[in-house]
């Protein structure tokens, strides 16, 4: 008997998941440009009761360069995956349910948080197009 055919919603979604890791790597870079590169515009980000939407690439290192440099003064040294599961799969779209945890230097966690990330394929190209996401109590 043959391994059962795996459903096209299925088959890429490797290609999501290594985008959520190079936008997590990209960020503990502290490269802006290089973390912009993961995502899809216009980008959404819903946190804390508020709506952003960043239309551009060229608004998005704007606005985060700053929120990167006062992320770091917190003492925040890099961030890690503590869950990521893949809730909802088609051929161009994956909703991940993670949770991530702030760390310092020594590796002391900082803070977790569980978001939402929406991951799209556009042009062939997975990134993240969307995060919904609170502190985790």
């Amino acid at each position: 008997m043959s391994a059962p055919a795996v459903p096209p919603a299925f088959q890429d979604t490797e290609g999501a998941r290594a985008a959520l890791d190079a936008f997590l790597a990209a960020l503990n870079s502290r490269s802006v440009p290089d973390w912009t590169r993961t995502l899809h515009f216009p980008h959404l980000r819903i946190h804390d009761g508020a709506v952003t939407v960043w239309e551009t690439p060229e608004i998005y290192v704007e606005s985060a360069t700053p929120e990167v440099a006062q992320l770091v003064a917190t003492g925040w040294d890099h961030s890690g995956w503590e869950k990521v599961e893949l809730i909802q799969t088609s051929a161009d779209q994956v909703h991940a349910q993670v949770r991530f945890a702030r760390y310092d230097a020594e590796d002391r966690p900082l803070g977790s948080f569980e978001s939402v990330y929406v991951l799209t394929r556009q042009e062939g190209r997975w990134g993240v197009l969307a995060r919904i996401g609170f502190t985790a109590a």
